[in-house]
């Protein structure tokens, strides 16, 4: 904690020396895991705001989006120990509005994909596609809500098939707008 400290301190004053810091942080995380229990799961939320100060010490140096996005997302797929699951949850909280729009960008050419495979693939296969949509589902309605992007989230819940979880973030997503009365019907749908 007070190595990840000091390194998010560089983040105003140095942000290129805290990305490179926070790289090797996060290799050396995976290198240890093997040494730790971390059945409590801090070790796992310690690695998530280490992503995090990552993306903040990009967004700093004034990295390109697409590249910080892609990488997120390469680390995300090379995740063997779950650090990175439901990452989009912590990330949504520290992306600017230009790298927000990137990560967006990426995992709806990911959800399109995978929707895409799902269709031509044998019952067994697309059973992992269908996993693979559903998930880069849940990611863009993070996402989405994050960027209060009422019009694509309804979008996206009416193609995967709308939930009164859905009706329920589209309903919030109406309020923070300051239309009660849309956000009212939205919560009726949702019973």
């Amino acid at each position: 904690d007070g190595v990840a400290t000091k390194i998010a301190k560089l983040v105003s004053s140095d942000p290129a020396r805290a990305v490179v810091l926070y790289e090797a942080f996060l290799a050396v995380c995976y290198v240890k895991i093997e040494e730790l229990d971390d059945s409590s799961g801090r070790f796992g939320q310690f690695v998530a705001e280490l992503y995090c100060g990552w993306i903040e010490a990009r967004q700093a140096v004034g990295a390109d989006a697409d590249e910080t996005a892609s990488r997120l997302l390469n680390w995300i797929d090379q995740d063997d120990y779950g650090f990175c699951h439901r990452l989009e949850m912590d990330a949504v909280k520290v992306f600017n509005k230009t790298n927000l729009a990137a990560f967006v960008t990426l995992v709806r050419a990911r959800f399109d994909a995978a929707a895409k495979k799902s269709a031509k693939k044998e019952d067994k296969l697309r059973e992992r596609s269908d996993y693979i949509h559903r998930r880069w589902g849940e990611v863009l309605r993070t996402l989405y809500a994050a960027q209060k992007n009422v019009a694509a989230y309804v979008a996206l819940a009416e193609e995967t098939g709308l939930t009164a979880k859905d009706c329920h973030a589209i309903a919030r997503l109406l309020v923070s707008k300051r239309k009660p009365e849309e956000a009212l019907s939205w919560v009726e749908r949702g019973y």
